[in-house]
């Protein structure tokens, strides 16, 4: 949330290097490299903590405003068959999806800026027999191509988590699951749009709806493994 929040900020100041783009990797030195990765750790630690703990703080609210004692029924049959462990078992995994998507992020931090604008949308840098970087193309209309289909690499590097919160979460919390499913939906359909029409930067809207929903439901899976084992 810390991220995306940002990233909007730096999307409506710097509009002009969003939609303008670059074709070659920053000139970075050693400290600059140093710094950019140290940010990133820390956001990593930060962000690995955070995000659930943001996704539990809506579902413990969603859990006490809404129906509660129809939640807690169906949270009673699922510690009666033990599926606190399941679900503890999911926090897990979407925690590990998590890590492996946004690890990445340390060591592109010692290849391009934050506001290196769609440079940023590169997921590997290639290199000509020359040693000259090979990136993607940014021009009208291949760049929008491009970018359509980065959103769409985005989505299957995150869907593993979403597929298995909501399964597990449904049962439990149908109509929370369902309405955090349209705005997940909501969320991937305008980080598509905004990321091919606009540039990077462009997706932030899409990207934090799509955080959100990801986040609560994970939050959601936590409430219900803690209830299961009586932590709460």
């Amino acid at each position: 949330f810390f991220f995306v929040c940002h990233q909007y900020k730096m999307s409506t100041e710097n509009a002009t290097l969003l939609s303008g783009g670059q074709n070659e990797l920053p000139n970075m030195d050693d400290l600059e490299r140093d710094k950019g990765e140290k940010k990133s750790r820390i956001f990593l630690s930060v962000m690995m903590i955070a995000q659930l703990l943001i996704g539990f703080g809506v579902a413990v609210a969603v859990y006490k405003l809404g129906s509660t004692e129809k939640y807690d029924r169906k949270i009673a049959a699922v510690k009666g068959e033990d599926m606190q462990w399941a679900y503890l078992a999911a926090v897990v995994f979407t925690r590990l999806v998590a890590w492996v998507n946004l690890y990445p992020m340390v060591y592109k931090a010692r290849l391009m800026q934050f506001d290196s604008g769609n440079l940023r949308a590169n997921m590997y840098i290639y290199k000509t027999p020359a040693g000259q970087p090979v990136l993607l193309d940014e021009g009208p209309e291949v760049g929008k191509y491009n970018r359509a289909n980065r959103s769409l690499t985005h989505f299957t590097e995150w869907a593993a988590a979403m597929c298995v919160a909501f399964l597990m979460v449904a049962y439990c919390f149908p109509v929370p699951a369902f309405v955090l499913t349209i705005v997940y939906a909501l969320g991937r359909v305008l980080h598509q749009i905004g990321y091919a029409a606009k540039g990077y930067g462009g997706h932030a809207k899409g990207f934090m709806l799509n955080s959100i929903a990801n986040s609560t439901m994970e939050g959601f899976l936590l409430l219900v493994a803690l209830k299961g084992f009586d932590i709460m």
